[in-house]
């Protein structure tokens, strides 16, 4: 199985360019729906999250995901200390779903925070979705249904394209073209799907 990661920050359109690659083939695992899915099961992780962060769970015990979002979107510390405390369970989760797929040419990791879990490990290469600032805060008011202010403090709190540039082994730049984003997803996907594992 070969596990490709695939990264970048919200609103650059990683799950436009993964369902491409899903209908050219590829296997797909998506971090932010494992991490939805133990949100709603893993009571061990969110009693975790519960006593490092203060009443983010509500009478249920369900995660109250706005309220934690906006106590770590605008601390990095915080935000260092979410990862701490979930990356571990998504990891091992995450796994569990590649391992599903094993027959796939590759496995598309979907990870936003890739390289700040340490998961990039599990991957032979790895892909970073780039869009610029304007374009990614429209993207991220329309699919959240926050506010301007709340979109630009999410993705100025994460890291900047230099990041992934440093760190990508590809790097696929989505502003809005899809007739250029396809041909270029197409063509890297033949390059991953047949390219020799690092």
């Amino acid at each position: 199985m070969k596990i490709i990661g695939l990264t970048g920050g919200s609103g650059v359109g990683k799950g436009t360019v993964a369902a491409r690659m899903r209908e050219l083939g590829a296997g797909w695992v998506d971090a932010d729906a494992v991490y939805r899915a133990l949100c709603a099961t893993n009571r061990e992780m969110l009693a975790a999250l519960d006593a490092a962060f203060g009443g983010v769970t509500d009478d249920t015990g369900a995660l109250d995901r706005p309220r934690l979002a906006q106590i770590v979107f605008s601390d990095p510390e915080k935000l260092a200390k979410l990862n701490e405390i979930t990356i571990p369970y998504i990891r091992a989760a995450s796994l569990e779903a590649m391992q599903a797929q094993a027959d796939c040419p590759i496995v598309l990791y979907d990870a936003p925070t890739l390289f700040e879990g340490g998961v990039d490990d599990l991957c032979a290469q790895t892909v970073g979705v780039l869009a610029d600032l304007e374009t990614r805060v429209q993207r991220v008011m329309a699919r959240d249904g926050i506010s301007e202010q709340a979109a630009r403090a999410r993705i100025l709190a994460q890291p900047d394209d230099g990041f992934y540039r440093a760190r990508c082994d590809y790097i696929i730049e989505n502003n809005g073209d899809l007739a250029a984003l396809w041909r270029d997803t197409d063509a890297l996907y033949t390059i991953l799907s047949k390219g020799e594992q690092k």
